[in-house]
């Protein structure tokens, strides 16, 4: 196995192609990183450190359909409650909106209006050319073109070459869900077949038209599936070189006839974008759609092998129905704000991947804020975990319970301890609950106000049921943390200490962290400590209402900054130190920014589960049943290669049984 993932980088550094069985093996290599590490360099030396967006507006005409397909949330009958089909006038308004804005595109695909004429769709074309002949027209998918070309009864190269002289730019790449018969007869049997997808494309390319190609995945589909798809895509693209860009588009699963309830996994993503990379060799743009993988972790492929994090979109239907959480709009102020997070340089384009003023956005890269400076130069170099975490751990509410001393007032020593004994002594089905104390300066202050000497208040609240210590944020400015770990030491008390990463206006305070990670290396280890966690802080100039929710973009911590946060406390910490990245507190996620929260099917932070581990965190802390799913949290665990270590959970949910996701579908329940 190892030598075959050596062949392989040899392949790559050689630039000869890779076969079907090597995208194969990536997709059921665990070893994320490695394969993102090779894609990114792939990347690299085809777009240097440029990210493309552009200014778009998604306008989907109708939602009324003639099919019927299992995976499919977006479509109604006419008359069905939610079914809508706009007038002309109505899209050029939308689009006179966006246009002003500064949309340099147009993206119109939307379902098959069984009482709607070729004329209509020819007059919606030629109107909107009309209004706005500067933008681009990007419109219609391969299905919908068969549909209007059977419902004509004219031929698929008359009914393109009308819409081309009406003012059609270019195709989408919808439609194409997953080529091999074996699923798309169970998903899509009553859409064109792979074959006419294709030739659609290839008569578009013939015809001047260049296209999009999409691959939707994380359904029922096997790896193997997945590299059939892309093969017949890469061959297209030998043979025509029409393709513009690569879309891997992640599975919603509200409102599906397959019954499938969850969401796809982070890890799967990003894996899904760096085995496009490097399988895909003839395609100059791998996309991360932020609307479908969420702005977090389309903003981790940045450094995993995609160059583009799709437009400002607007009003994009068809996965907000099936259960997309990201929202429909993007500024552009926020799209470069999270590409210059990544490390990366922002490049706005047009549909056909032209630079829109490159040297205005490079000139504006090298005259950046400090904060972004800082933040690119820190994730140019940082370091690797020292190693991946094999497993990784949580704990489940009620058998653990968390005293956070911050959130309580007027406590005295006394109340305390009642307070520590009461919970301890609640009864689980696994006996007396386990009761991790948070707030050592204020633990440390009620001791002094009552006298009692640390090492004899440590005693006593072990013997109140207290299994751990731990820093809370308020003890971040606390400068007398060494006597009271020690003093928990000595009375046999385990201590967690904290790292706090801080946003500022535009990035990171790395400088700050760094003095932390000092701490780390010279003071917490030398003290015995067995864990460290890491939170973080928003930008101490929020007063808390932003107003605008886009602008809570600029005030905190993103993903791929966190996560590059916990490879630096590892490196500092070593492998001994277990490394606490509480999912439910501590790790961030763009998705409540955005006015969004959890779901009944996964809790927006949970997609970066299976990474956490890769950056080197080996522990969950806290997780709430009520809002994360145990099974599930398993299975994205799992997902990764990991074995799943949950304390004080039923038996029947710590067996490890694993998910193999390469020879079976994945679990519907």
């Amino acid at each position: 196995m190892i030598n075959q993932m050596r062949e392989i980088e040899n392949k790559i550094e050689n630039g000869s192609r890779l076969n079907e069985a090597d995208a194969l093996y990536l997709f059921e290599s665990p070893d994320l990183m490695r394969i993102g590490a090779l894609a990114d360099r792939v990347n690299r030396r085809k777009n240097q450190d440029r990210i493309f967006y552009n200014i778009n507006r998604h306008i989907n005409p109708t939602n009324i359909c003639a099919l019927s397909c299992k995976f499919c949330a977006f479509s109604r009958k006419p008359g069905e409650e939610g079914a809508y089909a706009y007038e002309i006038d109505e899209m050029v308004e939308k689009a006179r909106t966006a246009v002003a804005q500064g949309a340099t595109e147009l993206h119109m695909v939307g379902g098959l209006h069984p009482r709607w004429p070729f004329k209509r769709y020819l007059d919606m074309i030629a109107t909107m050319h009309a209004e706005f002949p500067g933008v681009h027209l990007k419109a219609f998918t391969a299905v919908e073109l068969d549909w209007m070309a059977r419902r004509e009864r004219r031929s698929l190269a008359e009914i393109l070459q009308d819409l081309k002289n009406a003012g059609l730019g270019s195709l989408p790449g919808g439609g194409a869900e997953i080529f091999h018969p074996e699923i798309r007869d169970e998903i899509c049997d009553t859409k064109v077949s792979a074959d006419q997808w294709i030739d659609t494309h290839r008569l578009a390319h013939s015809m001047g038209l260049r296209s999009n190609c999409t691959m939707l995945y994380g359904h029922i589909e096997r790896f193997e599936h997945r590299v059939d798809h892309m093969r017949r895509l890469r061959e297209l693209q030998d043979e025509t070189g029409g393709f513009n860009v690569f879309i891997p588009l992640s599975f919603q699963p509200n409102q599906n006839d397959m019954g499938i309830g969850r969401y796809t996994f982070g890890f799967d993503d990003l894996k899904t974008i760096a085995v496009a990379r490097l399988y895909l060799d003839n395609f100059a743009n791998i996309k991360a759609y932020w609307v479908m993988l969420g702005q977090d972790i389309a903003q981790l492929g940045l450094s995993f092998g995609a160059n583009d994090f799709d437009g400002t979109v607007t009003e994009e239907k068809i996965s907000l129905m099936a259960g997309g959480r990201s929202g429909m709009a993007m500024s552009r102020a926020d799209l470069e704000n999270l590409i210059l997070r990544a490390g990366r340089t922002p490049v706005e384009r047009d549909t056909l991947y032209k630079p829109i003023n490159l040297e205005k956005s490079l000139a504006q890269v090298a005259q950046g804020n400090q904060s972004h400076q800082a933040s690119r130069s820190h994730q140019a170099n940082r370091n690797l975990p020292v190693s991946r975490a094999r497993k990784m751990t949580f704990a489940i509410t009620p058998h653990t319970v968390v005293v956070k001393l911050d959130e309580m007032k007027n406590l005295s020593w006394a109340n305390l301890l009642t307070t520590c004994q009461s919970n301890s002594s609640t009864p689980s089905s696994n006996g007396p609950c386990e009761v991790i104390l948070a707030g050592m300066s204020v633990v440390a202050n009620l001791m002094e106000q009552a006298a009692v000497d640390l090492h004899a208040g440590m005693t006593a609240l072990r013997a109140a049921g207290v299994r751990r210590l731990a820093e809370s944020p308020s003890d971040a400015r606390w400068n007398t943390h060494d006597k009271v770990h020690r003093a928990a030491h000595q009375a046999d008390l385990p201590t967690t200490g904290r790292l706090t990463l801080r946003a500022t206006a535009n990035g990171c305070d790395w400088n700050d962290f760094r003095k932390q990670l000092d701490r780390v290396s010279d003071g917490l280890r030398p003290l015995g400590m067995t864990a460290i966690s890491l939170g973080t802080s928003p930008d101490v100039g929020d007063s808390g209402d932003s107003g605008d929710a886009h602008d809570a973009l600029s005030m905190v911590v993103t993903a791929t900054e966190y996560l590059h946060a916990v490879s630096q406390l590892r490196f500092a910490a070593g492998e001994r130190a277990t490394i606490i990245t509480s999912l439910m507190d501590d790790v961030p996620t763009l998705a409540p920014a955005m006015g969004l929260g959890s779901d009944g099917s996964q809790h927006p932070a949970q997609k970066l589960v299976p990474l956490l581990a890769d950056f080197g965190s080996d522990d969950l802390g806290l997780v709430d049943p009520a809002l994360i799913k145990v099974q599930r949290l398993i299975e994205d665990i799992r997902s990764a290669g990991l074995a799943a270590d949950v304390k004080f959970a039923p038996e029947s949910s710590q067996t490890d049984a694993g998910l193999d996701l390469r020879h079976k579908p994945r679990d519907r329940a």
